[in-house]
């Protein structure tokens, strides 16, 4: 039971104190998310990436490895998906929201901070890569799901060219592959832009949850959330110990892969029309359960 108690307070609670204060924002000044989760998502997060690539120590065998462990739980949570709606009957556009809510993952604000805290930099940078590898997916492969073939393939391309997350990968890659040198003082700008990264991350993630009313279509929702907080940490790990990870790779993977569901699926339900409440009351719903199955499973495992 301390065990427990030590990860929800020292790892897991200043995650919330910070997303309790982005919920006092927006309840009570009234303070917008769209333009700060703007800010973050082309601005922050591309710099976010592009540094802690760059300034890594990991050896590229450890980061493709995790690369390779993130299509692959993404792809069973899939598959998983896929079998829970065939056993539920579920109409075209409820599969949709299961598979979406199912495959992605919170690994950003609340993955990346998780793991910041609990391991250091080198489990920020290892986790960095699940996230990088998630939001590419995210938006080729999620908006597929969400729009359910309606745009075609050029279009859903278009929609990964506008990431800027991609580019920065794209930069970071030939950085650390080739050695370049970056001018130190577009360095030290980066640096300090990334910084505000994960903090305006959690702000964002309480300010979303201030907007919830309610919980919609709960026989859809509770559904997903459990499956999405207790089978993801099982097949996270699975998958771990098929393509070898240990030690703090798979601490960072499997706690990566146990996240709640992606506040990303909500701005992708919007747009697309697809029962965005109940994507949102999913996501809200695993974000407030989520403390006591990552606790548990941290705790268990030993990571």
């Amino acid at each position: 039971m301390s065990g427990i108690l030590e990860v929800l307070t020292q790892n897991i609670l200043p995650i919330f104190l910070v997303a309790g204060l982005g919920f006092w924002l927006r309840r009570s000044k009234n303070v917008e998310t769209r333009p700060i989760a703007s800010v973050v998502f082309n601005g922050f997060s591309p710099a976010l990436v592009f540094a802690s690539l760059v300034n890594t120590e990991l050896p590229a065998g450890d980061l493709g490895q995790m690369a390779v462990f993130t299509l692959l739980t993404i792809v069973a949570m899939g598959l998983l998906g896929l079998i829970a709606a065939h056993a539920m009957g579920l109409c075209k556009v409820d599969v949709a929201v299961l598979l979406l809510c199912l495959m992605f993952v919170n690994g950003g604000n609340y993955g990346l901070t998780l793991n910041q805290l609990r391991y250091g930099d080198s489990g920020l940078s290892l986790a960095i890569v699940y996230y990088i590898v998630s939001t590419i997916l995210a938006y080729s492969v999620g908006v597929f799901i969400v729009s359910m073939g309606r745009l075609s393939g050029r279009e859903s391309l278009r929609k990964l060219a506008t990431v800027p997350a991609v580019y920065a990968v794209a930069l970071a890659v030939l950085v650390f592959t080739f050695d370049i040198p970056v001018p130190e003082p577009l360095m030290e700008a980066i640096e300090l832009v990334s910084n505000g990264a994960i903090p305006a991350m959690i702000l964002v993630l309480g300010m979303n949850m201030a907007d919830m009313t309610g919980l919609e279509q709960l026989h859809l929702t509770v559904p997903t959330a459990a499956v999405r907080l207790l089978a993801g940490p099982l097949i996270a790990l699975a998958v771990a110990t098929l393509i070898g990870l240990h030690g703090l790779n798979r601490s960072v993977a499997v706690i990566e892969a146990s996240m709640p569901t992606a506040v990303l699926t909500t701005v992708l339900a919007t747009e697309f029309d697809v029962k965005p409440a109940t994507v949102t009351s999913i996501v809200v719903l695993s974000t407030l359960l989520s403390p006591i199955t990552l606790s548990l499973f941290i705790n268990l495992l030993m990571f």
